[in-house]
């Protein structure tokens, strides 16, 4: 098996050449799509924006009402363990094994079949009488979630590119914050004003309603027909290339979400020991929300601009100076006002991690990428949550959140690495080739128009 041969100037040329055309020749040749074509992908992006938002109210809802379940149903404490387990194996499962199935010609029912699943997993909450029941509702959330969440990302960078795609998909974690961020709110009103039922009956109503937008914008053929170009090439040299970009890929992906475990696991445990009361904990987190949701669109442009890899794994390391700091010190507000720090680093470090992927990854792939992504962070986080809970009350807050931020931090490290050797391996990456297809692929018409991929070299 012959080795790839090295990039000569002439290759790199026509790569700057695709970049410095005129814009809508490129746009024409990279989506096939016109101005009309692209306001209607604005359209669908605002409709799957809209279903990350409601999936994450629906995650949100449930935070406040454990409790009233717990006592109504009479569920004993471990079932709660058990709930929170089987939506973090089946959001995971879902990540990593419907990805490619987005990126297919059957991608719409995939999608609507995630809706769908969201919706009946509201529906089920409301109608709770035993602990299976709880268990399977939100395993039917994460599988959802699961679905839901790459599509979108995918979506957000289809047919964009540099500082666009970074906004958008900024935007994509803005709505997913908002939604982590209200939801805890909207479930307290609507129970103080319906009872336990109705915040889970609001939540499927809506996402019945978006199902039917989701339905009647969303064209048949969201997905490519067929993957012509494999991931991993044949030439030795692109094998290992292609190993480095997924060892980088996971290793950001881990790293962006392991702090969250540790968050929804001691955040609470940690601000109640500082001394801090129920609304103090809810504001902490609302003044955490806030800033993300106004400045990650704004993050996801910078980090296009400054590069994705780059932004992301700095930006996750300066966060992680933020969270080692948390179990020292001794003021909820202080610690309240510190997160709020944390957030504004988070919303570019965030969005330049999706925007990594949607670089590296070809269009073909993009919600695989983003899936394998997101899967990395879901086990992360899981590990990081079951570890921090059982090792806090030996080792002590300062121990815990200090592992964990020097964990979060290696990993970002090793990305960052690793994706620069792997940069350093395919030179055209250091251009902004990726900008046009992602990974040193590219499309390319022929005479006859054909759009297939072709190998960026």
């Amino acid at each position: 098996m012959s080795e790839d041969p090295e990039v000569t100037s002439t290759q790199v040329a026509r790569v700057k050449s695709d970049l410095t055309g005129p814009l809508e020749a490129r746009t024409a040749v990279a989506v096939g799509g016109s101005a009309g074509n692209s306001g209607r992908r604005d359209v669908r992006f605002l409709v799957l924006a809209a279903a990350v938002c409601l999936e994450a109210v629906g995650v949100g809802v449930l935070f406040p009402l454990l409790a009233s379940i717990q006592r109504e149903d009479h569920l004993a404490t471990y079932g709660l363990g058990l709930m929170s387990g089987a939506s973090f194996f089946a959001g995971l499962v879902a990540q990593l094994g419907v990805g490619p199935f987005l990126d297919g010609p059957r991608a719409r029912r995939v999608l609507l079949g995630g809706l769908a699943l969201g919706a009946v997993s509201q529906a089920w909450f409301a109608s709770v009488t035993s602990l299976w029941s709880l268990v399977g509702a939100r395993a039917c959330g994460g599988i959802a979630f699961g679905i839901i969440l790459p599509a979108a990302l995918r979506q957000a960078g289809y047919g964009q590119e540099g500082p666009d795609r970074g906004r958008r998909l900024g935007a994509i974690s803005a709505s997913m914050m908002a939604g982590i961020t209200v939801g805890p709110l909207l479930g307290s009103v609507l129970y103080s004003t319906g009872g336990i039922h109705l915040p889970f009956i609001a939540v499927a109503v809506l996402l019945g309603v978006v199902f039917v937008l989701a339905a009647v914008l969303i064209p048949g053929s969201q997905g490519a027909d067929a993957v012509t170009e494999p991931l991993v090439s044949t030439g030795n040299r692109s094998r290992r290339t292609s190993f480095y970009v997924l060892v980088s890929v996971v290793c950001l992906g881990a790293a962006s979400q392991l702090p969250n475990g540790l968050y929804d696991a001691l955040w609470s445990r940690l601000m109640t020991d500082r001394g801090a009361g129920a609304l103090l904990i809810g504001l902490s987190l609302t003044l955490y929300g806030a800033p993300f949701i106004v400045l990650a669109p704004i993050g996801g442009r910078l980090a296009e601009k400054r590069g994705p890899l780059l932004a992301g794994a700095v930006g996750l390391m300066t966060a992680d100076v933020f969270m080692a700091s948390y179990g020292f010190v001794p003021s909820p507000v202080v610690i309240t006002l510190l997160g709020v720090g944390e957030a504004c680093v988070q919303s570019v470090a965030v969005p330049a991690g999706y925007a990594y992927v949607a670089r590296v990854f070809p269009q073909e792939r993009a919600a695989t990428g983003q899936g394998l992504f997101g899967g990395a962070g879901t086990a992360a986080a899981g590990l990081s949550a079951v570890l921090g809970a059982s090792l806090y009350a030996q080792v002590g807050p300062g121990a815990v959140f200090v592992g964990g931020a020097a964990a979060s931090a290696a990993l970002a490290a090793v990305a960052l690495g690793v994706g620069r050797s792997a940069r350093n391996r395919r030179p055209w990456l250091a251009h902004s080739a990726s900008e046009v297809a992602p990974a040193g692929f590219r499309r390319e018409s022929s005479a006859q128009g054909s759009n297939t991929p072709q190998p960026g070299r």
